[in-house]
C-alpha cells in the first residue's frame, strides 16, 4: 500500500501534554472535593472527551454538572495547558521528513484546534499542517470516525492511501471504524499488547520507527507521485531551492560592507546586523549545501539535535516538585506524627539531617547574606532559562524562587561591592563630581549659617564684631554671585532662544524666578534644605531606585507590544512590572559578572552591558516567556522599544505641563 497522507493523533502521539492535563483536572477535581483521584487515573482518560473523562473520574452522569466541569476545565487550560505541553523529541524531525518527501500530514484530535495551533506555531510555519481537525469541528468525538473522514474528504485522498497514527485504543477504534490503516505508538499509558488487539500495520516505540519502516517496507510506506493535478492545492511540499547567484552576490557585498564598517573607528553596527538578518532569511528559504553534504551533516548532527531538544524540554519544565512521601514521620521540632514532606503543624521539613561540612557551609552562607535557598536558584535560572522561570513565577510557582524586588535590591548592593573591588575610584570620582557640581552659592550659604550659629553662642564682643564683618563679606560675595549667575543665565537664555517665541522666554524667566524664591524659602529652613539635598543625592546615586523608575515604562510598553490574542497569556500591568523587575535582575546580574572583565565601572549608567546585548537579552527573555519564535520576539522587542520611546515622550510632555502649572501657581503664592 502506498501512503500519501499521514494523519496523527495529538496528545501522547506528537506531544506530551499530560502535565498540563493533569494540572487542569486536578484543580477542577480538588475544587469539588474529588481529592482521591490519582494522576495515573487522569492520564488513562487522555484521548476521551472531557465529559467522558470527568464521568469516569468522578462517577457523575448528570449532563449539566459535567458541562460545568468542562467549563471550569477550559478556564484552567487557558492558563496551564500550552505552557505545560512539549513536543516529543522526534516529532519535529519526523514531520519535517514526511513533509519534505511530499506527503500530506494532519492532526485529528479531541483537543480544541486553537490549542493545537498555539503550540505548533512555536515550532512550525503557519501552513505546515495540511489540516487540523479539533474537537470543535465535529459533532461526535473519537472513536467516531467523523473527524478522520472529514480530513480525508477535505484533502481529496482515498482511505487506501491514508495512514492514521495514534497512541490509544480509542485511536485504533477510530481507524477501524473509518476503514483506515492504523499504526500505534506507545508514547502514552496504553501498552503495545493493548494496541495489538486491533488491526494495525505497525506498533512503534517512537515515531522515528515510522521512517525506518518506510525504508524497510517501501511497498507499504513509500510515497509515489503524491501530488496529482486534482489535489495539488491540498499539499505544500517544503523542498527548498538552491541559493541563487544574486543572493550570493548580495551576501558577499553585505559581508564586505560589514567588515569595512567594523574596521572604522565609530561604534556603528548597521551593516553587520543587516548581513546577519539577510543571511538568516536566506537560510530559512534556500539551501546552501548540496543534498549529499546535508545528508552527511545530518547523520552526525541528529544525536546532537536530540540532546539539544531534551535540554530544551528540561528548560521548559524546570525543577519538578518532589513527590510527597507516603511514610509516616515524626517531626524533630514539635514531635507531631505526619505523612508528607513537611510537618502540618510547624512546617519543618522531614529532611532535617545532622550538620556536616556540606550543609554547614550552606547554612553559614545563608545566614551571612540573610537570604534563603531560593536566591541561588533564582540567579542560576536567570542565566539559562529566564523567560521560563519568570513564566513559572507569575503562574504561581513561587516557593522555589526569590521575590523580584528583593533580588533587585540585593544585586544592587552586590554591584556596589563589586565596583569597590574592581574600580574603587569610580565611586570617589562620582562623589568628587557631585561635590564640584555644588554651586559656590550653596557653599557660601553653608558657611554663612555656621558663622551665624557661632556668633549666637559667643559672648566676646570682639569675636562677634569679627564674625559680623565676615558675614557681611560673605553676603556681598553672595550678591555678586547671584548677579553673575542672573546675567549668565539671561545671556544663555537669550542665545539659546533667540529665535523662539515670547512664551518660551517667559517660561524660562518664570522658572528661574520661582527657583530663586524656593531656594530662599529653603535657606530660611535648614531642615528643609538638608532633606532636599538628601533626597536629591539619594535619588541620583541609588542604582536600584533608578532601575525601578524604568520598570513601569517597560511594563506598559511590553503589554502593548504583546497584546495580540495569539499570545493568550493575558498578563496584567502589575504582573508585567514584576516581569520587568526579573529582567532587570538578569541584566544587573550579568553586569556584575562582566565587571571584572571590563576593569572599570560605569556608575552613572544603569547597567554595564552594551545596548545591543541588552536588546538580545530582551529578545531571549520574550522568546521564552511568550513561547514564540526568535523572529517574532525580535520584532516584538523592537515594537516594545518603540512604545517605550512614545510613552517616554508622552510622560515628558505631562511633566512639562505639570511643571508649567506648578510654576505659575507658585509664582502667585511666593
Amino acid at each position: 500500500m502506498n501512503y500519501t497522507t499521514y494523519l496523527f493523533d495529538f496528545d501522547y502521539t506528537l506531544a506530551d501534554s499530560s502535565r498540563g492535563i493533569v494540572t487542569c483536572f486536578r484543580n477542577v477535581l480538588t475544587r469539588h472535593g474529588y481529592t482521591e483521584v490519582t494522576d495515573d487515573d487522569i492520564k488513562r482518560t487522555i484521548g476521551k472527551t472531557l465529559e467522558d473523562s470527568f464521568s469516569i473520574l468522578t462517577g457523575v452522569t448528570d449532563a449539566g454538572q459535567l458541562a460545568g466541569f468542562k467549563a471550569e476545565y477550559r478556564k484552567e487550560a487557558d492558563t496551564h495547558m500550552t505552557v505545560n505541553t512539549v513536543l516529543f523529541l522526534e516529532t519535529k524531525s519526523v514531520l519535517t521528513a514526511l513533509k519534505d518527501s511530499g506527503a500530506r500530514i494532519g492532526i485529528i484530535s479531541t483537543k480544541y484546534r486553537f490549542r493545537i495551533k498555539e503550540l505548533l506555531d512555536q515550532h512550525f510555519p503557519e501552513d505546515f499542517m495540511d489540516i487540523i481537525v479539533g474537537g470543535e469541528d465535529v459533532k461526535a468525538a473519537k472513536p467516531s470516525p467523523e473527524g478522520l473522514l472529514l480530513a480525508i474528504k477535505r484533502l481529496h485522498v482515498s482511505k487506501a492511501e491514508t495512514l492514521y497514527i495514534g497512541d490509544s485504543t480509542v485511536d485504533a477504534e477510530t481507524a477501524q471504524a473509518a476503514g483506515v490503516d492504523f499504526a500505534g505508538v506507545t508514547h502514552g499509558v496504553t501498552t503495545a499488547k493493548e494496541l495489538e488487539k486491533y488491526p494495525h500495520r505497525k506498533i512503534m516505540n517512537t515515531l522515528e520507527e515510522l521512517l525506518a519502516v518506510q525504508e524497510e517496507y517501501p511497498s507499504i510506506f513509500k510515497i509515489e507521485n503524491p501530488i496529482r493535478p486534482e489535489n495539488a492545492h491540498a499539499t505544500s511540499p517544503r523542498k527548498q531551492k538552491r541559493i541563487s547567484v544574486w543572493q550570493i552576490l548580495l551576501l558577499v557585498t553585505l559581508f564586505w560592507l560589514a567588515i569595512e564598517e567594523l574596521d572604522m573607528t565609530d561604534d556603528s553596527n548597521f551593516f553587520p546586523v543587516v548581513f546577519i538578518l539577510t543571511l538568516w532569511g536566506i537560510l530559512q528559504k534556500r539551501r546552501i549545501l548540496p543534498n549529499k553534504a546535508k545528508t552527511f551533516i545530518d547523520s552526525w548532527w541528529h544525536p546532537c539535535a536530540v540532546r539539544l531538544r531534551a535540554f530544551h524540554i528540561k528548560l521548559i519544565q524546570g525543577r519538578k516538585t518532589p513527590p510527597a512521601g507516603n511514610e509516616t514521620c515524626t517531626c524533630l521540632n514539635c514531635g507531631t506524627t505526619y505523612t508528607g514532606n513537611y510537618c502540618n503543624r510547624c512546617g519543618q521539613s522531614r529532611n532535617t539531617p545532622r550538620y556536616r561540612l556540606s550543609n554547614a557551609l550552606k547554612n553559614i552562607a545563608g545566614g551571612f547574606f540573610n537570604i534563603d535557598n531560593g536566591f541561588g536558584r533564582t540567579l542560576l535560572e536567570l542565566l539559562y532559562r529566564p523567560g521560563y522561570m519568570i513564566r513559572d513565577f507569575i503562574g504561581g510557582k513561587r516557593v522555589e524562587y526569590f521575590r523580584p524586588f528583593q533580588t533587585l535590591f540585593i544585586l544592587a548592593a552586590l554591584y556596589i561591592m563589586a565596583v569597590q573591588l574592581v574600580d574603587p575610584e569610580a565611586l570617589s570620582k562620582k562623589e568628587k563630581t557631585e561635590k564640584t557640581e555644588q554651586t559656590d552659592k550653596e557653599e557660601i550659604i553653608a558657611a554663612k549659617e555656621k558663622l551665624t550659629k557661632k556668633m549666637e553662642k559667643t559672648y566676646s564682643k570682639e569675636e562677634k564684631r569679627a564674625l559680623a564683618i565676615t558675614i557681611k563679606s560673605l553676603e556681598k560675595s553672595l550678591n555678586k554671585l547671584e548677579e553673575k549667575n542672573d546675567s549668565t543665565s539671561a545671556t544663555q537664555v537669550s542665545e539659546q532662544n533667540s529665535d523662539d517665541g515670547d512664551l518660551i522666554d517667559e517660561f524660562v524667566n518664570d522658572t528661574s524666578e520661582v527657583g530663586d524664591r524656593l531656594e530662599k524659602v529653603f535657606q530660611n529652613s535648614p531642615f528643609l534644605m538638608k532633606v532636599w539635598n538628601l533626597m536629591k543625592s539619594w535619588g541620583h546615586g541609588n542604582k536600584a531606585f533608578r532601575i525601578i523608575a524604568t520598570l513601569p515604562l517597560f511594563a506598559l510598553a511590553t503589554q502593548l507590544a504583546f497584546r495580540r490574542r495569539k499570545y493568550k497569556l493575558n498578563y496584567n500591568t502589575t504582573e508585567h512590572v514584576f516581569i520587568q523587575a526579573y529582567i532587570a535582575c538578569q541584566i544587573l546580574l550579568l553586569s556584575i559578572i562582566v565587571l571584572p572583565f571590563n576593569g572599570y565601572a560605569k556608575v552613572d549608567d544603569l547597567y554595564e552591558l552594551p545596548l545591543w546585548l541588552i536588546f538580545v537579552l530582551f529578545c531571549w527573555d520574550y522568546k521564552q516567556l511568550y513561547r514564540c519564535t526568535w523572529w517574532r520576539s525580535f520584532w516584538r522587542t523592537i515594537l516594545m522599544l518603540t512604545y517605550s520611546l512614545v510613552l517616554l515622550v508622552i510622560f515628558a510632555c505631562l511633566v512639562m505641563a505639570l511643571m508649567l502649572a506648578g510654576i505659575y501657581v507658585l509664582k502667585f503664592i511666593l
